[in-house]
C-alpha cells in the first residue's frame, strides 16, 4: 500500500514520519484500496480484452466441404493459434448437415455454398458465468461434381438402343462371375448411348466358360452396336466350339501340356489356341461386316474394342486364354503377383487406339499377338476392364503391369476408397453385381467414359 501511494504522491525526507501518519488513518487507507483495485480492474479488462480482440481478428480457416461427402474436421484452438480460448460452443444452422462432436465438426453436407459459423467462446481466465463472445467463421462447400452433369436418357426408340447401365452376377462353375457396365457421365450428359457391352457364358457338362468386354469408339456413329455384335459373336462361336471335333483337339493339347511342360506341348497348345480364340475373333470382325453391308454403312462405323477370356478349371490349375485388341486391359490377380494377358494398343496420339474393325488386325496373321495362354493354380481374380477403368485406375499403360495397383484396385472394390463404396465378394453375385454397378459411379476427375469391368472371382 504504501509503495502504492508513495508513486502517486512526492514526499519529502524530512516529511516521512508524517507520511507514516497519513497512511494510517482509516480514510486514506480505504481510498488507497479503492484505487488499487481500480487499477487492476483496469489492467485485467485490457488484458481480457486485448485476447478476445487477438482471438476476433485472428484469421481462423476451416477445410472446405463437399455436398453429400463425409466431413471431419478437429477443432484444435492452440493449433490455430487460439491459445488463450477456453469454453466455446459452435452454432451452426441445422440445414447444413454438420454438426459439432467430441471435438470435431462432422456430418455429411446438404447444401452447397458459402456459410458463417458462430462460435462462442469465453477466455481461459473467464469464470464460468461470463457471457459468450461470438466469433465468426466462413465455411465453403463445394457442389457434388457429380450434381453437375446430366443424366438425359438414351433414345429408346434408335434401332440401336441398349440399357444406359447393365450387370450380371452368376455362379461360373466353382466360381462367381459378376459384370457390370455403366454409360459415362459424358454420354448421360447429352442423352448419348452407352458404347461398351459385355457377354459371357459357362458350360457346365465341359466346365469351359467364357467372358467378352467391348468398347465401342466414342468416334464411330454406330459403334454401340459393333460392341454388341462382337460381344454376342463370341458366345455363340465358344458355343459352337464346344459343339463341334475342334475342342477335343484342344483339350488333347491342354492334356498332355499339363501332364509334360515341354517347348513341345507348349507349342502344340499355343497353336491350338492361337487357331481357336483367332477363329473366334475373326468371326466377330466378320459379323460386324455384314451388319454393315446390311446397313449399308462402313465397317469403321461400328468401330470396337473386344477382350475375352477362355476359362476352365484342371486338377492341375486354372487354363485361361485370351484374345485382346484395343486398350483397357485384362490381368489375373493373385494378391501379390498379376499376368497381364497382352499388351493394350495405344495410338500415336492421345485417346487413339485399335479395334477389331481395323483391316490390319487380320493381316498376315497379326491376331497372333493378341492371343495369350496361362495356366496358374489358384487366383484371386481374373479382371477384364474397358479404358473407362483403366484410365481412371491405372492412368498409363506401364501401370498396367504394376502389381501394387492391382492391388489398390482390389482393395478399392472392397471399400478403400473416399465413397466407401464395398463390393462384397462374400455376397451372392446377384447382390454383388448390384455394388459393383453402384461402384462404377466413382468420382475421376476428367475421366467420364463408359466404364465396364469384369470379375472372375
Amino acid at each position: 500500500m504504501k509503495e502504492f501511494i508513495g508513486k502517486l504522491l512526492s514526499v519529502k525526507d524530512k516529511q516521512q514520519a508524517l507520511f507514516e501518519r497519513f497512511l494510517a488513518t482509516a480514510d486514506i487507507q480505504q481510498a488507497a484500496a479503492q484505487l488499487l483495485h481500480a487499477q487492476n480492474y483496469i489492467v485485467e479488462s485490457w488484458r481480457e480484452n486485448s485476447f478476445i480482440d487477438d482471438i476476433l481478428q485472428k484469421h481462423v480457416v476451416i477445410p472446405n466441404a463437399k455436398v453429400n461427402k463425409p466431413y471431419h474436421f478437429t477443432f484444435d484452438p492452440e493449433a490455430l493459434g487460439l491459445q488463450e480460448m477456453g469454453d466455446y460452443e459452435w452454432q451452426i444452422p441445422e440445414e447444413l448437415g454438420i454438426t459439432f462432436t467430441e471435438g470435431a465438426l462432422t456430418g455429411v453436407p446438404q447444401q452447397q455454398g458459402e456459410f458463417v459459423l458462430t462460435l462462442l467462446f469465453r477466455l481461459k481466465a473467464s469464470p464460468a458465468d461470463k457471457p459468450f463472445t461470438e466469433k465468426k467463421i466462413r465455411l465453403i462447400i463445394n457442389p457434388d461434381p457429380k450434381s453437375l452433369w446430366k443424366d438425359l436418357p438414351s433414345d429408346e426408340t434408335d434401332k440401336y438402343w441398349q440399357p444406359d447401365t447393365d450387370a450380371i452376377g452368376i455362379p461360373f462353375g466353382n466360381r462367381k462371375l459378376i459384370i457390370a457396365s455403366k454409360r459415362g457421365r459424358s454420354h448421360a450428359h447429352e442423352g448419348k448411348f452407352r458404347d461398351d457391352s459385355f457377354a459371357s457364358a459357362f458350360d457346365a457338362a465341359t466346365g469351359w466358360g467364357i467372358i467378352a468386354v467391348a468398347d465401342g469408339a466414342g468416334s464411330a456413329k454406330y459403334s454401340r452396336k459393333g460392341s454388341v455384335l462382337a460381344c454376342n459373336t463370341v458366345i455363340d462361336n465358344f458355343n459352337a466350339l464346344l459343339a463341334g471335333d475342334k475342342m477335343k483337339t484342344l483339350e488333347t493339347a491342354i492334356a498332355a501340356y499339363l501332364d509334360t511342360k515341354s517347348e513341345e506341348t507348349q507349342k502344340v497348345i499355343s497353336m491350338q489356341f492361337t487357331e481357336q480364340l483367332g477363329k473366334i475373333a475373326y468371326a466377330a470382325q466378320q459379323r460386324i461386316r455384314q451388319e454393315a453391308q446390311e446397313q449399308n454403312a462402313q465397317l469403321k462405323d461400328y468401330a470396337t474394342t473386344l477382350i475375352f477370356a477362355l476359362v476352365k478349371k484342371y486338377a492341375k490349375g486354372y487354363v485361361i486364354s485370351s484374345f485382346w485388341v484395343g486398350d483397357g486391359g485384362i490381368g489375373i490377380y493373385n494378391d501379390a503377383e498379376v499376368t497381364l494377358l497382352g499388351i493394350p494398343d495405344s495410338g500415336e496420339f492421345a485417346g487413339q487406339t485399335r479395334f477389331l474393325t481395323m483391316q490390319e488386325i487380320f493381316a498376315d496373321g497379326a491376331y497372333v499377338n493378341r492371343i495369350r495362354f496361362k495356366v496358374v493354380p489358384d487366383f484371386t481374380a481374373l479382371i477384364l476392364m474397358t479404358d473407362g477403368i483403366t484410365d481412371p485406375k491405372f492412368q498409363t499403360d506401364g501401370n498396367l503391369r504394376n502389381v501394387a495397383i492391382w492391388q489398390d484396385l482390389w482393395n478399392d472394390l472392397n471399400g478403400n476408397n473416399e465413397d466407401g463404396c464395398k463390393v462384397n465378394f462374400n455376397e451372392a453375385p446377384e447382390k454383388a453385381k448390384a455394388a459393383l454397378l453402384n461402384w462404377l459411379d466413382f468420382w475421376s476427375p476428367g475421366n467420364h467414359d463408359d466404364r465396364t469391368i469384369a470379375i472372375l472371382y
